[in-house]
């Protein structure tokens, strides 16, 4: 029989329990002495080794936790099966020293497929017995990179109900229910993702859970590691997809880029995967390597938040210095962004007939952007194209074709000024005043949108309390927070659909400005940076809150039906300066009442 030896990743032992077990644990090794201590560890390790299938806890995170059931039993009860798994460790390892004969499962490249819960699967020995030296290899390289989880913004949403276990059980099915050319295929593109996982970063990660001092033990499985994304976001990806062997052999197709950017957004979500594997065609290649690499940049930015403070969701929190508005910031990188954007793209993918060249030209622009200012270009693109292809154009009115609406959109997207413009819509403007119910000289507060109100009551009654807020974080200019890339600014940022309705209203107004300007023949006329400055230098509040009045209005076919492009464009500089009048006068209005 032949001996397999498994390379280039070195010997892992790890004896992890999950969340739930951790005190209990933990109070084992306080109780020990500091001279004890290494016997404490030897103890523990060896309890969790033997633990029996009805002492293993309940899996509650992605851990590397003990076997459902230690096969020493069941082997004794089983000769036939114990000889097959026997046969199995001398593929690996080569012969079983006499002294671990009764519990060679216990050591080498067994005890990797120990801790992956499969030596108790008949069927899985079967499997393994059928497999041919090399697609066996690629297995036991597999299973030991698994040890080592994907980076926190992926294993966080698709390992919180599925256990270190779990995943490889569910792998192991896709692999039993496949024929042995699909079997070999889908652990050859395992393994090459399975080697791309750092061998250090796994030993570190083993070392940190379980160290040698009280101080250094964490059980934590998430880390920043991202040499094991590929490998796991793969396994995802097979276990979720109707077709492994297809899409096995898709990637194999794409270059690294393309198929890390694939793979991505597979961890992201699954089914957006699939529409994405389709959108790229059988071999991959209907999709620019740039635009596939620039969707998984998103995901791959996307920040966790371990733990949000009651407190942070009820008063909000300022952002300033290098985390102001036009900084990369972990606010504008959840995954509810990246979701959202990357669902944004595809539907816009399925929907319009795109050009080779001008899908070329989306990848290659997005790839030079920050996170930020993906998700303005994103959103200028899709929300535009709708505005002028789909939603908001009547029947009766002459539609501009796919070509043209692009260029509008293009003009918007490569702008600085809109981008950023864009990108604002995510923020409240702030002011900073003084709180009467609080000591003089304790504390300054922020309030969000306190600028559009006349007098402090109406201020504190209608506006959330920023915390981390004071004078000298902040640029200020007659009490309110001054818009620029380097000063020392505050900025609150929105929730979610705040934004999205506030993004949408926004570039519908830019759309239709930019639309009319395009197709105006007047010789004077307003320039988009000039729009954008007028846009940008009004308050959040009375922004928001006018174009939400422009955008109502550019619904109705007053706007459409004016009779030339020159009066269309004269009408909407009209509609902007009418609802921002408004929008002040109501504001004041609202103050004064409120006296």
């Amino acid at each position: 029989m032949a001996h397999i030896s498994v390379t280039g990743m070195s010997n892992i032992n790890v004896a992890i329990t999950p969340y739930s077990s951790q005190r209990s644990s933990q109070s084992q090794l306080s109780n020990a002495s500091s001279s004890g201590l290494q016997d404490a560890l030897v103890d523990l390790n060896s309890s969790l080794v033997q633990q029996s299938e009805s002492d293993t806890l309940e899996e509650s995170s992605f851990s590397l936790i003990r076997p459902k059931g230690d096969p020493f039993n069941l082997y004794q009860d089983n000769p036939e099966l114990k000889g097959k798994a026997k046969a199995l460790a001398e593929r690996l390892d080569g012969p079983i020293h006499e002294a671990n004969a009764g519990q060679f499962f216990y050591h080498d490249s067994m005890r990797d497929f120990l801790h992956a819960g499969v030596l108790t699967d008949p069927e899985f020995l079967d499997m393994a017995e059928s497999m041919n030296d090399e697609a066996l290899q690629d297995l036991a390289v597999t299973i030991k990179a698994m040890v080592l989880p994907a980076s926190a913004n992926y294993t966080t949403h698709n390992e919180a109900d599925r256990s270190y276990q779990n995943k490889v059980a569910e792998f192991m099915d896709v692999l039993k229910s496949s024929n042995t050319a699909e079997r070999s295929a889908i652990l050859e593109q395992s393994a090459k993702y399975a080697g791309q996982v750092d061998v250090d970063a796994a030993a570190s990660f083993t070392q940190n859970v379980f160290g040698q001092k009280i101080t250094q033990i964490r059980f934590d499985p998430y880390r920043n590691d991202t040499s094991a994304n590929n490998l796991h976001n793969y396994v995802s990806a097979v276990v979720a997809t109707d077709d492994p062997s297809a899409l096995t052999e898709q990637l194999d197709q794409m270059n690294d880029e393309s198929q890390r950017g694939l793979l991505s957004v597979y961890g992201l979500d699954t089914a957006l995967g699939d529409r994405l594997a389709q959108l790229a065609g059988p071999e991959g290649n209907q999709l620019p390597d740039s635009l596939l690499g620039a969707l998984g940049d998103m995901v791959d930015s996307v920040k966790v938040f371990e733990l949000t403070s009651q407190v942070k969701k009820d008063f909000g929190i300022a952002w300033h210095g290098n985390e102001a508005l036009l900084k990369d910031n972990e606010e504008s990188q959840g995954r509810d962004f990246a979701l959202n954007s990357v669902t944004s793209m595809i539907n816009m993918l399925e929907q319009y007939d795109f050009s080779e060249e001008q899908l070329e030209t989306m990848g290659s622009e997005l790839s030079g952007l920050s996170n930020p200012e993906k998700r303005a270009y994103i959103e200028i693109t899709t929300i535009g194209l709708d505005e002028m292809l789909q939603a908001k154009v009547s029947e009766n009115s002459n539609k501009k074709n796919l070509d043209e609406a692009v260029a509008v959109v293009s003009e918007l997207r490569n702008n600085q000024d809109v981008l950023s413009l864009v990108n604002g819509s995510r923020y409240h403007d702030v002011t900073l005043i003084e709180r009467p119910d609080i000591e003089e000289g304790q504390t300054v507060v922020a309030l969000e949108g306190a600028a559009v109100f006349k007098n402090l009551d109406s201020a504190v009654n209608q506006s959330r309390i920023l915390l981390g807020a004071t004078k000298d974080q902040a640029n200020m200019v007659n009490g309110h927070s001054v818009k620029g890339h380097e000063s020392e600014n505050i900025y609150s940022a929105k929730t979610f659909d705040e934004y999205k309705q506030d993004v949408g209203n926004m570039v519908s107004t830019l759309v239709a400005f930019e639309s009319a300007r395009s197709d105006s023949t007047a010789n004077d006329k307003m320039s988009l940076n000039a729009f954008a400055e007028t846009l940008a230098d009004m308050h959040s509040g009375i922004r928001d809150e006018t174009l939400q009045r422009v955008s109502d209005e550019i619904v109705t076919d007053s706007f459409r039906n004016k009779i030339t492009e020159n009066t269309q464009l004269a009408f909407l500089s009209n509609v902007v300066q009418q609802m921002a009048f408004e929008t002040q006068r109501d504001f004041e209005e609202s103050a004064n009442r409120s006296v």
